[in-house]
């Protein structure tokens, strides 16, 4: 067992706060604008709504938004018992952290009906401020090694045993399925338009858009992959204008009559690309330039930071 440090209990405690703040965000964006707008979320709280919806009117005097908290911890408690027995350490009890939270935010917030945003003709705005608040929830939360509860964990626990699969295809998968079962029972319960289950999936893809962009960052690399014959020109440029390093390599022609080019590789940020573009075909119009989105630049983890335009 490690020993406990006053640095080491520190990051935990930072780490610990922000996955608070996780599920304090989340349990807000259900709150405020996911159900006032009957939206079906994604995965366990999108369940949740909709099992409350059938529960609530079965239950004499209980409200929809006082079960709500009690049903989502309920479906959450087993796949955390699960999640406890199958993969233990730090992301468990981070996600236990989270639901808590979450639960407890649920729980706390009908005190203050003023917050709900109760407004059926403007579902768009729900969609949208829903939607980065629980995009802006998961990248939090997934950051800091824990997870929101529900179809994350039980991701997790699939990837331990069959790391080979594609989790993301069976999240999406499981999501829209909830989506559409909870769409139903909105439809059917509340006497809601079809259109409850396309502006739901909007917010699905809200959320899921702000995860990606905020996990990418607003400057993430672009690789570029230029097979030219002024590579020595481009390589200076390069060095000079971005102050960074490039890799060139040969490559075969089958025309033999075809002048020598080689293929420079370098990395720049997204502001950069425009300006490197426009260097590329200074030097050389009639280069061929591939570029890609980078995702990860993990051998270097300050390459935000420390990689500067001149």
């Amino acid at each position: 067992m490690k020993k406990l440090t006053a640095k080491s209990f520190l990051t935990k405690l930072k780490e610990y706060l922000f996955m608070t703040v996780a599920g304090i965000v989340n349990g807000f964006s259900m709150y405020t604008f996911v159900n006032p707008a009957h939206l079906v979320a994604g995965g366990f709280s999108g369940l949740s709504s909709a099992l409350t919806y059938i529960i609530a009117p079965l239950i004499p005097g209980v409200e929809f938004e006082n079960l709500v908290s009690i049903v989502y911890l309920g479906l959450n408690i087993p796949l955390l018992i699960c999640s406890l027995i199958f993969l233990r350490g730090d992301f468990t009890f981070k996600t236990i952290w989270a639901t808590v939270v979450c639960t407890a935010t649920l729980a706390i917030l009908p005190a203050f009906p003023e917050l709900q945003f109760n407004q059926p003709n403007a579902r768009l705005i729900s969609v949208i401020f829903g939607g980065i608040l629980i995009g802006y929830a998961m990248y939090i939360a997934a950051e800091y090694n824990g997870s929101n509860g529900g179809t994350e964990v039980i991701a997790r626990i699939v990837a331990k045993y069959h790391p080979e699969m594609d989790l993301s295809k069976v999240i999406l998968i499981a999501n829209v399925a909830i989506n559409v079962l909870g769409s139903v029972i909105v439809i059917f319960k509340l006497n809601e338009s079809p259109a409850i289950a396309i502006y739901s999936l909007m917010y699905i893809f809200v959320g899921t858009t702000v995860l990606g962009m905020l996990a990418r960052g607003f400057n993430h690399p672009q690789k570029f992959l230029i097979v030219t014959t002024e590579y020595e020109q481009i390589m200076e440029d390069i060095t000079t204008h971005f102050k960074r390093g490039c890799s060139c390599m040969d490559v075969v022609s089958k025309d033999p009559d075809s002048p020598e080019r080689k293929m420079v590789m370098v990395i720049v940020q997204y502001r950069q690309m425009a300006q490197l573009k426009r260097l590329i075909c200074h030097r050389d119009p009639h280069a061929f330039t591939i570029v890609k989105d980078v995702h990860d630049v993990f051998s270097r983890p300050t390459f935000n930071r420390s990689y500067k335009t001149k």
